[in-house]
């Protein structure tokens, strides 16, 4: 599932590349005004399913997964996975493409694959790299991430809204399964200093969703956005990426600064078990506090009320965290 705004320069890679990895796409464009939604239409009927455009004012992500999900389950797929168009996801397993990859950890029993992010950012040595490969030209990357569970096995009841595509939610009755080695996800999201003020100024910041913004999502981009500086980082406090050598999961560079839009991660950085791994430890409790709310959050009465505020409130966050960074 692939949800497209304006990445004409990037998204035919993503998409062949997914082709090629024995993943079948449905394609949802946001009202693309480059010619992003072109670049993906050249691929229906060659591994991509379908492919609409709907253009709506504001950025409303949450919408946008909802349909494109609806839109999947018409085709009655085994595993779904939930991709962006400046991203590659890869099989960790060399030798097996990425749809094999999956078929292997199905049949070991598992219904949630995890995936390490690896932010890959331009820098003053490959800036003025000719390659149109964006992998062959970016070649600087730091570890970001691992909160990304972007592959799972359908099955009825299983919702991506809620969870701001980075985890599915699962039904009472249907445990998580999660297969323990870590797939690869590599982003591209700033590909220059150019195109990063576009994206961000442009295409990103004025279209957010008001309502999503205010419940902690698309946050990935306000620190730069403070300091457009940070579009292009220094080699030194990379990584270089080498093919065939193994990845560094050790973070070195942060443009976020240190900010996490996940109501799990911050409570874990207080409290968790240490044999319970926080990203684990996260994706309980995000899923714990979805479910409240579907089963309570239209009660209206005053301890109610209290609980949902005291629980899973924002202000919580708010006074535990943001007074010590």
């Amino acid at each position: 599932m692939l949800p497209v705004y304006n990445e004409e320069d990037i998204v035919g890679q993503v998409v062949a590349h997914l082709i090629k990895q024995g993943i079948r796409l449905v394609i949802l464009d946001n009202g693309s005004s480059d010619g992003s939604y072109g670049v993906c239409s050249s691929f229906l009927g060659k591994g991509v399913l379908h492919i609409e455009q709907i253009h709506t004012r504001a950025f409303r992500y949450q919408w946008l997964l909802k349909r494109l999900y609806s839109v999947a389950l018409r085709y009655r797929p085994d595993w779904a996975l939930i991709t962006a168009a400046d991203e590659f996801l890869e099989s960790p397993y060399r030798g097996l493409t990425l749809a094999k990859a999956i078929e292997l950890e199905a049949e070991h029993g598992y219904n949630v694959i995890q995936f390490n992010k690896f932010e890959f950012w331009p820098t003053e040595k490959d800036y003025w790299n000719p390659a149109k490969d964006v992998r062959k030209r970016m070649r600087y990357y730091t570890w970001d991430a691992n909160y990304q569970f972007r592959a799972f096995k359908v099955s009825p009841g299983v919702t991506i809204h809620e969870g701001s595509g980075h985890y599915p939610i699962f039904p009472y009755s249907a445990p998580y399964k999660v297969a323990p080695t870590k797939f690869v996800l590599r982003h591209y999201g700033i590909r220059s200093y150019e195109q990063g003020m576009k994206k961000i100024f442009r295409d990103r910041l004025p279209r957010y969703d008001p309502e999503e913004t205010r419940r902690g999502w698309h946050i990935h981009y306000d620190f730069v956005a403070k300091d457009p500086r940070r579009m292009v980082a220094e080699s030194s406090a990379l990584t270089r990426y080498v093919e065939g050598d193994s990845w560094n999961l050790h973070k070195t560079f942060d443009s976020t600064g240190g900010v996490s839009s996940n109501l799990g991660y911050y409570l874990t950085r207080l409290v968790r078990p240490s044999f319970y791994p926080r990203d684990l430890s996260s994706l309980a409790i995000d899923v714990a506090r979805r479910r409240y709310i579907d089963r309570w959050g239209g009660r209206e009465d005053k301890m109610s009320r209290l609980v949902r505020r005291v629980i899973f409130g924002d202000w919580v966050r708010r006074f535990l965290f943001d007074a010590k960074e």
